[in-house]
Protein backbone atom coordinates (compact mmCIF):
# COMPACT_ATOMS: atom_id res chain seq x y z
CA UNK A 1 0.00 0.00 0.00
CA UNK A 2 1.13 3.75 -1.02
CA UNK A 3 1.59 5.77 1.83
CA UNK A 4 1.84 8.82 -0.13
CA UNK A 5 -1.12 9.26 -1.59
CA UNK A 6 -3.44 6.16 -0.54
CA UNK A 7 -7.40 6.21 -2.72
CA UNK A 8 -5.76 8.85 -5.01
CA UNK A 9 -7.39 8.04 -8.49
CA UNK A 10 -5.35 8.44 -11.54
CA UNK A 11 -6.44 8.64 -14.82
CA UNK A 12 -4.07 7.18 -17.09
CA UNK A 13 -4.14 7.43 -20.97
CA UNK A 14 -1.63 5.25 -23.09
CA UNK A 15 -2.45 3.77 -26.19
CA UNK A 16 0.73 1.47 -25.95
CA UNK A 17 -1.31 -1.72 -23.97
CA UNK A 18 1.96 -3.27 -22.35
CA UNK A 19 2.69 0.53 -20.57
CA UNK A 20 -0.93 1.02 -19.34
CA UNK A 21 -1.00 -2.52 -17.81
CA UNK A 22 2.15 -1.97 -16.08
CA UNK A 23 0.52 1.29 -14.72
CA UNK A 24 -2.59 -0.23 -13.60
CA UNK A 25 -0.91 -3.24 -11.82
CA UNK A 26 1.80 -0.77 -10.07
CA UNK A 27 -0.92 2.09 -8.78
CA UNK A 28 -3.38 -0.64 -7.48
CA UNK A 29 -0.84 -2.52 -5.64
CA UNK A 30 -0.22 1.05 -3.93
CA UNK A 31 -3.85 1.38 -2.75
CA UNK A 32 -4.58 3.79 -5.80
CA UNK A 33 -8.13 3.77 -7.96
CA UNK A 34 -6.98 3.74 -11.45
CA UNK A 35 -9.13 4.03 -14.93
CA UNK A 36 -7.74 3.96 -18.53
CA UNK A 37 -8.77 5.49 -21.40
CA UNK A 38 -6.57 4.14 -24.78
CA UNK A 39 -7.19 6.73 -27.16
CA UNK A 40 -7.66 10.66 -26.68
CA UNK A 41 -11.88 10.96 -27.34
CA UNK A 42 -12.26 8.12 -24.73
CA UNK A 43 -9.93 10.30 -22.91
CA UNK A 44 -12.40 13.36 -23.08
CA UNK A 45 -15.61 11.32 -22.66
CA UNK A 46 -13.94 10.09 -19.35
CA UNK A 47 -13.02 13.94 -18.00
CA UNK A 48 -15.99 14.78 -18.92
CA UNK A 49 -18.34 12.28 -16.82
CA UNK A 50 -16.23 11.39 -14.17
CA UNK A 51 -13.84 13.24 -11.29
CA UNK A 52 -9.85 12.46 -10.92
CA UNK A 53 -7.38 13.20 -8.88
CA UNK A 54 -4.38 13.03 -11.07
CA UNK A 55 -4.44 12.14 -15.30
CA UNK A 56 -0.96 10.57 -16.46
CA UNK A 57 -1.48 11.80 -20.94
CA UNK A 58 0.57 10.65 -23.31
CA UNK A 59 0.71 12.80 -26.11
CA UNK A 60 0.56 10.21 -29.11
CA UNK A 61 -2.85 9.41 -28.73
CA UNK A 62 -4.98 7.63 -31.61
CA UNK A 63 -8.50 10.05 -32.57
CA UNK A 64 -7.23 13.31 -30.52
CA UNK A 65 -3.58 13.28 -29.65
CA UNK A 66 -2.72 14.43 -26.00
CA UNK A 67 -1.94 18.20 -26.80
CA UNK A 68 -5.50 18.75 -27.93
CA UNK A 69 -6.78 16.65 -24.53
CA UNK A 70 -5.15 18.88 -22.81
CA UNK A 71 -6.39 21.52 -24.13
CA UNK A 72 -9.86 20.63 -23.97
CA UNK A 73 -9.71 19.97 -19.96
CA UNK A 74 -8.01 23.30 -19.89
CA UNK A 75 -10.29 25.30 -21.76
CA UNK A 76 -13.73 23.20 -22.37
CA UNK A 77 -14.24 21.28 -19.19
CA UNK A 78 -12.34 24.16 -17.19
CA UNK A 79 -10.46 21.76 -14.74
CA UNK A 80 -7.69 22.30 -12.48
CA UNK A 81 -6.87 18.59 -12.47
CA UNK A 82 -2.85 17.96 -12.29
CA UNK A 83 -1.90 16.51 -15.62
CA UNK A 84 1.68 14.51 -15.64
CA UNK A 85 2.95 14.08 -19.18
CA UNK A 86 4.08 11.21 -19.91
CA UNK A 87 5.72 10.69 -23.57
CA UNK A 88 9.04 9.69 -25.89
CA UNK A 89 8.82 13.28 -27.31
CA UNK A 90 11.70 14.71 -24.97
CA UNK A 91 12.14 17.97 -27.00
CA UNK A 92 12.15 21.79 -25.03
CA UNK A 93 9.99 22.24 -27.64
CA UNK A 94 7.46 19.87 -26.62
CA UNK A 95 7.87 20.42 -22.82
CA UNK A 96 7.39 24.17 -23.53
CA UNK A 97 4.18 23.21 -25.56
CA UNK A 98 2.70 21.53 -22.87
CA UNK A 99 3.62 23.40 -19.86
CA UNK A 100 1.91 26.67 -21.67
CA UNK A 101 -1.22 24.36 -22.29
CA UNK A 102 -1.55 23.48 -18.76
CA UNK A 103 0.23 20.90 -18.21
CA UNK A 104 1.79 19.64 -14.14
CA UNK A 105 4.75 17.87 -14.76
CA UNK A 106 6.40 15.81 -17.73
CA UNK A 107 8.36 12.42 -17.59
CA UNK A 108 10.15 11.15 -20.37
CA UNK A 109 9.94 7.43 -21.70
CA UNK A 110 11.23 5.33 -20.68
CA UNK A 111 10.55 5.90 -17.28
CA UNK A 112 11.00 4.56 -13.54
CA UNK A 113 7.10 3.25 -12.48
CA UNK A 114 8.44 4.51 -8.70
CA UNK A 115 9.65 7.83 -10.36
CA UNK A 116 6.20 7.95 -12.09
CA UNK A 117 4.73 7.28 -8.83
CA UNK A 118 6.71 10.18 -6.91
CA UNK A 119 5.82 12.43 -9.34
CA UNK A 120 1.88 11.24 -9.01
CA UNK A 121 1.94 11.73 -5.08
CA UNK A 122 3.62 14.75 -5.55
CA UNK A 123 0.78 16.49 -7.91
CA UNK A 124 -1.98 15.13 -5.84
CA UNK A 125 -0.30 16.34 -1.98
CA UNK A 126 -0.10 19.58 -4.05
CA UNK A 127 -3.45 19.67 -5.11
CA UNK A 128 -5.28 18.15 -2.65
CA UNK A 129 -3.41 21.06 -0.27
CA UNK A 130 -5.14 24.36 -1.82
CA UNK A 131 -7.08 25.82 0.50
CA UNK A 132 -9.18 28.17 -2.34
CA UNK A 133 -11.44 26.44 -4.16
CA UNK A 134 -12.16 27.44 -7.47
CA UNK A 135 -15.87 28.68 -7.35
CA UNK A 136 -17.98 30.87 -10.21
CA UNK A 137 -21.32 32.48 -9.59
CA UNK A 138 -24.43 34.33 -10.71
CA UNK A 139 -26.47 35.64 -7.88
CA UNK A 140 -27.58 32.94 -5.85
CA UNK A 141 -26.15 30.23 -8.45
CA UNK A 142 -22.42 28.65 -7.49
CA UNK A 143 -20.56 26.38 -8.61
CA UNK A 144 -17.49 24.66 -7.42
CA UNK A 145 -15.17 23.49 -10.13
CA UNK A 146 -12.65 22.00 -7.73
CA UNK A 147 -15.54 19.72 -6.29
CA UNK A 148 -18.01 19.85 -9.53
CA UNK A 149 -20.85 20.61 -6.94
CA UNK A 150 -23.55 22.96 -7.71
CA UNK A 151 -25.94 24.88 -5.41
CA UNK A 152 -28.35 27.70 -5.18
CA UNK A 153 -28.75 29.73 -1.98
CA UNK A 154 -26.71 26.67 -0.56
CA UNK A 155 -29.23 23.96 -1.90
CA UNK A 156 -27.33 21.36 -3.82
CA UNK A 157 -28.61 20.68 -7.71
CA UNK A 158 -27.74 17.82 -9.40
CA UNK A 159 -26.39 17.65 -12.76
CA UNK A 160 -25.75 14.93 -15.16
CA UNK A 161 -22.19 15.71 -17.06
CA UNK A 162 -23.15 17.26 -20.04
CA UNK A 163 -25.98 20.20 -18.24
CA UNK A 164 -22.50 20.54 -15.87
CA UNK A 165 -20.39 21.55 -18.77
CA UNK A 166 -23.20 24.15 -20.06
CA UNK A 167 -23.53 25.55 -16.96
CA UNK A 168 -19.47 25.73 -16.56
CA UNK A 169 -19.28 26.98 -19.64
CA UNK A 170 -22.14 29.82 -19.51
CA UNK A 171 -20.73 30.86 -15.74
CA UNK A 172 -17.18 31.55 -17.25
CA UNK A 173 -19.19 34.98 -18.27
CA UNK A 174 -22.57 35.36 -16.53
CA UNK A 175 -24.25 37.53 -18.93
CA UNK A 176 -22.92 36.97 -22.22
CA UNK A 177 -24.42 35.16 -24.85
CA UNK A 178 -23.09 31.89 -25.39
CA UNK A 179 -23.66 30.53 -28.75
CA UNK A 180 -25.28 27.53 -29.59
CA UNK A 181 -22.32 26.86 -32.10
CA UNK A 182 -19.91 27.48 -28.84
CA UNK A 183 -21.73 24.61 -26.76
CA UNK A 184 -22.22 22.14 -29.66
CA UNK A 185 -18.18 22.16 -30.22
CA UNK A 186 -18.12 21.64 -26.17
CA UNK A 187 -20.31 19.39 -26.28
CA UNK A 188 -19.32 17.26 -29.24
CA UNK A 189 -15.41 18.32 -29.66
CA UNK A 190 -15.16 15.72 -32.59
CA UNK A 191 -17.64 17.53 -34.69
CA UNK A 192 -21.11 15.10 -34.77
CA UNK A 193 -23.19 18.41 -33.78
CA UNK A 194 -26.78 18.03 -32.85
CA UNK A 195 -28.88 21.05 -31.91
CA UNK A 196 -31.92 18.94 -30.90
CA UNK A 197 -29.31 16.91 -28.02
CA UNK A 198 -28.36 20.12 -27.27
CA UNK A 199 -32.10 21.78 -26.59
CA UNK A 200 -32.74 18.39 -24.76
CA UNK A 201 -29.42 19.34 -22.25
CA UNK A 202 -30.07 22.84 -22.12
CA UNK A 203 -33.90 22.00 -20.93
CA UNK A 204 -32.63 19.51 -18.40
CA UNK A 205 -30.32 22.29 -16.48
CA UNK A 206 -32.92 24.85 -17.08
CA UNK A 207 -35.57 22.73 -15.14
CA UNK A 208 -33.05 21.44 -12.59
CA UNK A 209 -31.92 25.19 -11.77
CA UNK A 210 -35.51 25.98 -11.69
CA UNK A 211 -36.74 23.30 -9.37
CA UNK A 212 -33.87 24.92 -6.89
CA UNK A 213 -35.11 28.59 -7.18
CA UNK A 214 -32.90 30.03 -9.89
CA UNK A 215 -34.73 31.34 -13.14
CA UNK A 216 -31.96 32.95 -14.75
CA UNK A 217 -30.75 30.59 -17.38
CA UNK A 218 -32.17 32.68 -20.84
CA UNK A 219 -32.62 31.74 -24.47
CA UNK A 220 -31.44 34.25 -26.85
CA UNK A 221 -33.49 33.13 -29.94
CA UNK A 222 -31.61 32.43 -32.87
CA UNK A 223 -28.77 33.18 -31.29
CA UNK A 224 -27.70 30.94 -28.01
CA UNK A 225 -28.34 30.97 -23.97
CA UNK A 226 -27.28 33.25 -21.48
CA UNK A 227 -27.51 33.52 -17.49
CA UNK A 228 -29.08 36.21 -15.74
CA UNK A 229 -27.52 37.44 -12.82
CA UNK A 230 -30.16 38.53 -10.89
CA UNK A 231 -31.81 34.87 -11.48
CA UNK A 232 -33.04 33.47 -8.05
CA UNK A 233 -36.99 33.26 -7.61
CA UNK A 234 -37.25 32.43 -4.17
Amino acid sequence: MGTESPRCRVLIVEDEATIARNCVTFFELRDYTVDVAHDGAAAIARLTSDTFDVVVLDLGLPRIDGKRVLDHLRRQLALATPVLILTARDELDSKLTCFSLGADDYLAKPFSLAELEARVAALHRRATGAVVADVASAGALRLDRRTRSVSVQGAPVHLAPRPMRILDCLLRDPGRVVTRSELESLLWPEGDHDSDVLRSQVHLLRRALSDAGYDGLETVHGIGYRLRIEGASK
